[in-house]
């Protein structure tokens, strides 16, 4: 519990940081602060909200979804950093996300298959 709460509160910070730092970029420090406050309320309801419902979801279950999440908002944003203009925009995210999900799928099923082919020789 104490390393799983120091690492969202570690993130949160970071998030914080961000948002005050493009505020004073902006020249706007107390709304970006306002921001910041509004968005911890926010994840903070959620957080209550959620966890009751997201304590039933196994646990690999739960990580395999953040993983194809963190490994499509990568490839998202980094090839946006290095120019890529999406069709359709940010709306091009959802087919970052479903490909990435049906590649992942399609692995485990190939692994499975390949695992089970190798058992049954053996």
């Amino acid at each position: 519990f104490t390393i799983a709460f120091k690492g969202v509160l570690l993130e949160g910070l970071e998030v914080a940081f961000i948002v005050v730092t493009f505020g004073a970029n902006q020249g706007s420090i107390p709304l970006a602060v306002a921001g910041a406050v509004a968005a911890i309320v926010v994840i903070v309801i959620v957080g209550l909200a959620v966890h009751k419902p997201l304590s039933q979801i196994p646990e690999n279950t739960l990580k395999f979804v953040v993983g194809i999440m963190l490994t499509s908002f990568g490839i998202f944003w980094g090839s946006e950093g290095a120019g890529v203009h999406w069709p359709g925009s940010d709306a091009a995210l959802l087919g970052v996300i479903t490909l990435i999900a049906i590649t992942a799928l399609t692995q485990i099923a190939w692994l499975r298959n390949r695992h089970d082919n190798l058992v049954h020789q053996g």
